[in-house]
């Protein structure tokens, strides 16, 4: 059953450490093959660069500002645009006329709720084209709007991806094709950049170096941080809407974060041996917080960003594989495990307390939770490598889906 609140687990402490980065273009950069952007009908949504974009932009502390744009429709009858969107999927509680736009700004959204949106092309007599795809954004605490952890292209969806190490490729399913890495390399996909887009990025434990390739300007860079017996902790640690670089040091159960926005490093020691690092959102406040899983006891240790303070909950045993994410769209992230023994997930719903079991795979399968239905809710899957196959139990609809996409010896890429 899971506990509330415990004390400090060790005191924190910080020390400063050096760090070196540079640019280069070629080391383990080959090729990018990107598929064209899925059209509907008359138009599809986009980013400023590719795909779906949200920008936020703080409105007051309780509400803020998402900016949608889409692609212009090629018919030469289209007189303008609607933009519809609502707090559920397919139920659109406002529209807005915004002419031959391609961009809007709607502010007055709720922060901590996700929202979804369409778009509409009409012509001179007023008839309406069919909508586009929905796509969905969720601002977080700090009124930001909180990206697709996964999402290659921009979509909105979580792709299902994989590295395979015989090569060093990595695949979408979007349609990225990209060779970046080796087979020691250990993946760490992230928006490094902070453009809304998962960036492909490795650590290579040999040398202790992140290479990642930012999604906004395709110029690749490397920065040493770590070395080989760290654990990779990527995660937004400062709330500035880019992931930050970061180890878990298991011989000090210390992290070493490089924040972005202050190009500065910091360090605090937070678990014990043993203990396995899981960070994530856990308070909602848009930043990520460090956190341990300790298999000996089932215990999750929590250091909420918000308050400096530490929350324990009791949740799984030291067989069971550790599975956070926001699985009910709160902008929080839950406690989860997946149970080999029994193919069983177990969440615990942090904002609201309440928990569930779902039979979902076995013991062979690999859990890779992901929003891969675009509604703002990760989405329990597994990857199954006998098969290559990917089943998801979609949150939207409740119902499964089953992609094939990889092999047995690839390394499918999942929120962590």
């Amino acid at each position: 059953m899971p506990r509330g609140m415990g004390t400090d687990l060790t005191g924190a402490r910080t020390e400063r450490l050096l760090a070196r980065r540079e640019t280069f273009s070629s080391e383990p950069w080959s090729e990018v093959l990107k598929a064209p952007k899925n059209q509907l009908r008359a138009l599809s949504l986009r980013t400023l660069a590719a795909g779906i974009v949200f920008l936020a932009i703080a409105g007051t502390a309780r509400a803020s500002t998402l900016t949608i744009a889409w692609d212009p429709s090629s018919d030469p009858s289209v007189a303008g645009y609607v933009l519809y969107w609502g707090a559920q999927s397919g139920v659109y509680t406002n529209s807005l006329n915004v002419g031959l736009q391609t961009s809007q700004p709607i502010g007055g959204l709720v922060n901590n709720i996700t929202y979804y949106f369409t778009v509409r092309a009409y012509n001179s007599a007023g008839a309406l084209s069919d909508p586009s795809t929905e796509v969905s954004g969720h601002t977080n605490a700090a009124g930001r709007w909180a990206p697709t952890w996964g999402d290659f292209q921009g979509t909105g969806k979580a792709d299902f991806s994989v590295f395979r190490r015989s090569t060093g490729y990595w695949y979408s399913s979007s349609g990225v094709a990209v060779r970046w890495g080796n087979g020691n390399d250990r993946a760490v996909p992230g928006d490094y950049d902070g453009d809304g887009i998962t960036d492909v990025a490795v650590f290579r434990p040999s040398n202790g170096t992140w290479y990642i390739v930012p999604s906004s300007t395709g110029v690749p860079y490397a920065m040493q941080w770590g070395n080989g017996n760290d654990i990779p902790v990527p995660g937004d640690y400062d709330g500035d809407g880019q992931t930050d670089i970061a180890v878990f040091r298991p011989s000090n159960n210390t992290w070493y974060i490089w924040l972005s926005s202050t190009q500065s490093p910091t360090a605090a020691q937070w678990g014990n041996p043993g203990d396995i690092p899981v960070p994530g959102d856990y308070d909602g406040d848009g930043t990520t917080d460090m956190a341990t899983f300790r298999p000996s006891n089932g215990v999750w240790y929590v250091r909420q960003s918000s308050t400096l303070t530490l929350a324990t909950v009791w949740w799984g045993n030291g067989g069971d594989i550790v599975v956070p994410a926001d699985y009910d769209g709160d902008g929080k992230t839950d406690i989860a495990v997946f149970r080999p023994s029994n193919g069983t997930w177990y969440i615990y719903f942090v904002g609201t307390g309440l928990m569930a079991a779902y039979q979902w795979g076995n013991g062979a399968d690999i859990p890779v939770p992901g929003d891969y239905d675009g509604d703002g809710k990760a989405d329990i899957a597994i990857f199954r490598p006998s098969k290559g196959t990917w089943y998801v139990l979609q949150s939207r609809t409740g119902t499964p889906e089953a992609v094939q996409w990889g092999n047995g010896l690839d390394t499918p890429l999942f929120y962590r």
